[in-house]
């Protein structure tokens, strides 16, 4: 074979060979980059989520107590009120005005006002029910939107690992393209460019199917 020929074609491989080595080398730093930016993401989301996560327990250890305290007033108050009422019908004043000032200011008024209507008193405790069971639905809320955070967080951890892969295969295209870039054989170096090209090929496509940070 013409020595022409041989380093037109040597010349073609090697600008293959370089040709490679800058598109692997490309793609494999912007994989690493890629991975540590869902990286900073994956933290993000995790600090937000425990965050969440805290302040949720919060407001619902808040809500216990205010609905534990809610419990026993209006249980104290029915006993109270039953006593109340049991002397007030026996005529002993003296004790039923001792029952009435231990009773809670509503339900006093309410029945200072008419002892036979206390709607405005039941009014008053459906509404700090209310109230309460409000702080509940938020401190689930918070829950959810915890455990949303918590899920983008483990998202981003996956796609960080799935570029990291990407990298090690780009470094192992450029391994390939090293090898075939020394001076060995026409068939061997071919070898090296046609692995090179299928892992880099096989790279590509795994790159292009996951979410891109930006």
């Amino acid at each position: 074979m013409p020595e022409n020929s041989i380093n037109e074609k040597s010349t073609k491989l090697e600008i293959i060979i370089t040709a490679l080595l800058g598109l692997a080398t490309i793609l494999g730093a912007t994989a690493a980059f890629f991975a540590a930016l869902w990286g900073g993401e994956q933290n993000s989301n995790y600090t937000k989520s425990i965050s969440e996560t805290n302040h949720a327990n919060t407001i619902y250890l808040e809500a216990l107590n205010e609905h534990s305290s809610f419990e026993l007033g209006d249980l104290k108050d029915d006993l109270i009120y039953s006593e109340w009422k049991q002397n007030m019908e026996k005529g002993d004043n003296q004790h039923a005005q001792y029952f009435f000032t231990k009773l809670s200011e509503g339900l006093q008024k309410d029945l200072a006002d008419n002892p036979a209507d206390v709607s405005e008193y039941e009014k008053e405790q459906d509404e700090k029910l209310k109230s309460i069971m409000t702080r509940f639905k938020e401190s689930e809320e918070n829950h959810k939107k915890a455990d949303e955070l918590l899920q983008k967080g483990q998202d981003a951890n996956k796609y960080g690992d799935d570029f990291t892969l990407c990298t090690v295969l780009f470094t192992v295209v450029l391994f390939f393209l090293g090898l075939a870039s020394l001076k060995t054989k026409g068939s061997i170096q071919k070898t090296y460019v046609i692995m090179a090209s299928v892992v880099l090929l096989f790279s590509i496509i795994r790159m292009v199917t996951i979410p891109f940070p930006i």
